[in-house]
């Protein structure tokens, strides 16, 4: 994202997930790390920033395939050099197919197996070029619930008409862990993004996809509004790769976002956009 305090706020990344003895996989939302949609973009959250929101996907608004919820901090320290940036997280599974724990006794998730950690961190920042590459890992948790453990290098470059990732992540998991209930179990991914703002910056439209097919890999396009400089809403549509995904392929991705703590800075923190394209300052 662009360096703007509106885009303070945003930053969820969604892990796909199921239970076997429910013989399909949903998505799961989560508040770690910094997104543009579904997948880890290049924004990182500031020295001291602590990022909370709590995410939703089902179909239509009936949120029966998942509900979390994470916080992110932000390390810093806060420079243009290599690992000049970094943040970490923990997501927390609220509910999954629309109760947690499940009916059956056997089926319960415990509370440690409930939590999805993730990292990123800088390897290159360019402000003048308006470029970023960083390294991380999303997705790393307990098999119970098919946590997909994602290494990934993705990098960014804002240009005048928006944003552009390009990407590639591999699944550390095993393929019964990734695999989608047909069996397709792809582990290796082409990351690709877009994002821009608008409306004077109220409104930002974002677009990510991973290539292959498994159980997490689809395209999501998202519209957010940034109620000020700590808050947003988000509204989402994810599309899996992989037509087997239950308990749909279509379904709608809900989130509220708040960001709190940390010195006044913006936060994810972003290349710059080209000078002819409009800023706002930071002032959280």
């Amino acid at each position: 994202m662009k360096i703007q305090n509106l885009k303070a706020v945003r930053g969820s990344t969604k892990v796909m997930m199921g239970l076997a003895v429910l013989c399909g996989l949903a998505p799961w939302a989560s508040a770690t790390p910094a997104t543009l949609g579904f997948y880890p973009s290049t924004d990182i959250y500031p020295k001291n920033t602590f990022h909370l929101d709590v995410d939703s996907y089902g179909r239509g608004v009936k949120t029966d395939a998942l509900v979390s919820s994470g916080l992110t901090y932000g390390i810093g320290p806060e420079t243009s050099k290599i690992f000049g940036r970094s943040e970490v997280g923990l997501d927390y599974l609220l509910r999954l197919f629309g109760t947690i724990p499940a009916t059956d006794p056997a089926d319960d998730i415990g509370g440690t197996s409930r939590l999805i950690g993730n990292f990123k961190t800088q390897v290159y920042d360019n402000p003048s070029s308006a470029t970023r590459v960083v390294l991380g890992a999303w997705g790393l948790g307990s098999r119970k619930i098919f946590a997909p453990s994602y290494l990934y290098l993705t990098s960014a470059k804002s240009f005048e008409f928006g944003r552009v990732h390009l990407g590639i992540a591999r699944s550390l998991a095993d393929r019964d862990v990734i695999a989608a209930p047909s069996g397709s179990s792809d582990r290796t991914s082409l990351h690709l993004g877009y994002d821009r703002y608008f409306a004077n910056n109220k409104l930002q439209f974002a677009v990510d996809y991973y290539s292959g097919k498994n159980a997490v890999t689809g395209v999501q396009p998202t519209l957010y509004y940034y109620i000020n400089d700590k808050a947003n809403f988000g509204v989402g549509y994810f599309r899996a790769n992989d037509a087997s995904v239950a308990p749909s392929r279509n379904q709608v991705y809900l989130c509220f976002d708040y960001n709190f703590g940390g010195p006044p800075a913006a936060a994810p923190a972003a290349p710059p956009v080209p000078e002819t394209a409009p800023t706002t300052p930071a002032t959280n």
